[in-house]
Formats: C-alpha cells, sequence, structure tokens
C-alpha cells in the first residue's frame, strides 16, 4: 500500500478519468505520452511497485500534472489540478512529492525514449498488439482510439 492507494476504487472508469483530465488539463497530447514514460519509470525502478484499481487514478492524474508542469508553457495550480483529479489539495501536494521521489526526480525523456512510448500508443490504438491481453477492436471502442489516435 502506497500514498497513492484509495481505500477502495474509485467509481468513475479509467477510461472516462482520462477523457476528464484532458478536457480540464487542456495540455499538449504529448504529456499523456510522457505520463505512461514517468509510471513505467516507477515500475522499473521499483519492481515491487503494482499498479491496480486501487492507484491508477491518483497515478495518472500526479504524473500528467508532472507532465504538463515539465512540457507545456502554461499549466494551473494544484488546487486545479486536484480539482480536477478528485482528490484534495493537500493530497495532491504529497502525491506530487512523492511521484518525484519514486522516479528520482528524472521528468527528462529523450526523444528516441519519447518516440519508443509514443509508438507503443499508437500501435495499441490501431489494434496491432490484439492477442489475449488485448483484444480486436470494436465500435464502441471508438472514442478510446479517438483520445490515443491524437498522440499518434
Amino acid at each position: 500500500v502506497t500514498k497513492f492507494h484509495s481505500v477502495r476504487p474509485p467509481q468513475l472508469p479509467i477510461r472516462d478519468y482520462l477523457i476528464r483530465i484532458a478536457k480540464y488539463f487542456q495540455c499538449s497530447r504529448e504529456c499523456f505520452v510522457l505520463c505512461l514514460v514517468y509510471i513505467d519509470r516507477i515500475v522499473k525502478l521499483h519492481p515491487d511497485f503494482t499498479i491496480c484499481n486501487l492507484n491508477i487514478h491518483r497515478l495518472l492524474v500526479t504524473s500528467v500534472m508532472l507532465s504538463v508542469k515539465f512540457f507545456d508553457d502554461v499549466y494551473y495550480s494544484n488546487a486545479y489540478y486536484a480539482k480536477v483529479g478528485g482528490v484534495r489539495t493537500k493530497e495532491v501536494n504529497v502525491l506530487e512529492a512523492q511521484f518525484l521521489h519514486l522516479i528520482d526526480w528524472r521528468l527528462a525523456v529523450t526523444s528516441e525514449e519519447f518516440d519508443q512510448y509514443r509508438s507503443h500508443v499508437c500501435t495499441a490504438a490501431s489494434g496491432g498488439s490484439a492477442g489475449p491481453e488485448h483484444p480486436p477492436r470494436s465500435p464502441d471502442r471508438e472514442e478510446d482510439e479517438d483520445l490515443a489516435m491524437a498522440v499518434c
């Protein structure tokens, strides 16, 4: 259990949560690729760290918030991001510090690393990763694909 864990899973599905973040953060699409890089860094640096339905929402809001602050020219206050993410400002401040600690304050991403993660997103969005864990695309996944393809 980490500071990112909630007591029970949030009711808002991850897809809807990401759509909300995209709508209200008004950040560049590159920030969502950076978000994946940052979360993956946590997993690689801390193999015992498990992503689950109790922590993914807080990880996403914190990761996107940090990517916006690092990459974009304009960003909002932590109070604003907390409101959008459905957490208290005090909590988002703690999550931000914890996240930075977990990734050893490494926010810089090389262009090669960015391109690699972006490519993974585009492949998954286009259905290129179909398999047991990745079912083939269906018409009701169109909105998800539009969001993901915006980065491609």
